[in-house]
């Protein structure tokens, strides 16, 4: 299943040195509505990007014919100065203001932002997610993870249903553990980060210094895919979709017209590489999370 993350289409976002702004927000409620239009069935959002979620609200809040995944607010401060009730509390007040700004009686999906082994271990966040799909108000609980250790936490505890970790050609980490222990205990899988922030991509060709090897290992993996540049968003996105154990694969357009591009592309390319034995590449992790790369990216594109 293919999902729209919407950070793209709320703040600024892109591959190092490419960052664009947010589009104007009628042309993302326009995709958004094209998404769902074509079939995409998960929408993907958080209070932390911006005016996500009155845009993902005012666009798809009446619709029944698509999943809203939202996040708990990430509390000022962090997690570790509230107690069990203050943590019950805000995760309720931020359910309940995500509501309001989705147009929804009900959550379909209520994550853990950026959850670590500790929060996960310490029991107040899960009970309290718990509970609202106990009294009705969530349906399914999830956290959104960097990390295997992290992602493994979540796994292993009854209180979560849902992960969702970073995973592109370029970035098979969750291959080693994370996929083989999600099929096992029955957790749905959530990939996120198909296309390592742009790097999948044409952005990605001109990266240099530090970056040259992203640059390097991303036209190989176009060559393996058969693709050219243009195409290896899509045939990035197919090759995600097809791994075992990833439910749903999220795209990241920033408007209508890449939408079309990337979901075009991943059927053109879904066959190809349905069978496709795609050697992981040798990355440090720094390379591989964007949210580490330092801030003199900004020029090395």
């Amino acid at each position: 299943m293919l999902g729209i993350g919407t950070a793209a289409l709320a703040v600024p976002y892109g591959a190092p040195g490419a960052t664009r702004p947010a589009p104007d927000p009628t042309l993302a409620r326009r995709t958004l509505l094209s998404a769902v239009e074509r079939g995409v069935r998960l929408i993907d959002t958080a209070p932390a990007y911006g005016e996500a979620e009155s845009l993902v609200g005012e666009a798809l809040g009446g619709r029944e014919d698509c999943v809203i995944a939202t996040k708990v607010a990430i509390p000022q401060g962090g997690w570790e100065r509230l107690s069990g009730e203050q943590t019950r509390l805000h995760i309720r007040t931020s359910a309940e203001a995500s509501l309001r700004a989705l147009g929804r009686e009900r959550l379909d999906v209520l994550q853990v932002h950026n959850a670590d082994e500790a929060l996960v271990r310490g029991g107040a966040v899960g009970e309290a997610l718990v509970g609202l799909c106990d009294s009705g108000l969530v349906g399914m609980t999830g956290a959104t993870v960097y990390g295997e250790a992290n992602a493994l936490a979540v796994i292993a505890s009854p209180a979560f249903q849902l992960v969702q970790v970073a995973f592109s050609a370029l970035d098979r980490r969750a291959e080693r553990a994370v996929l083989p222990a999600a099929i096992a205990a029955g957790t749905t899988v959530v990939a996120r980060s198909l296309l390592l922030r742009g790097v999948l991509s044409p952005a990605g060709r001109g990266m240099n210094g530090r970056y040259g090897v992203l640059a390097a290992e991303a036209d190989a993996v176009r060559v393996a895919l058969g693709a050219s540049w243009e195409e290896l968003p899509g045939a990035a996105v197919a090759f995600a979709l097809s791994r075992p154990g990833i439910a749903c694969a999220l795209l990241g357009p920033r408007e209508e017209s890449e939408l079309i591009a990337l979901l075009e592309g991943a059927e053109r390319f879904k066959d190809a590489v349905a069978t496709l034995e795609l050697a992981a590449p040798d990355l440090p992790d720094w390379l591989l999370d964007p949210s580490r790369w330092p801030p003199e990216s900004a020029g090395v594109l």
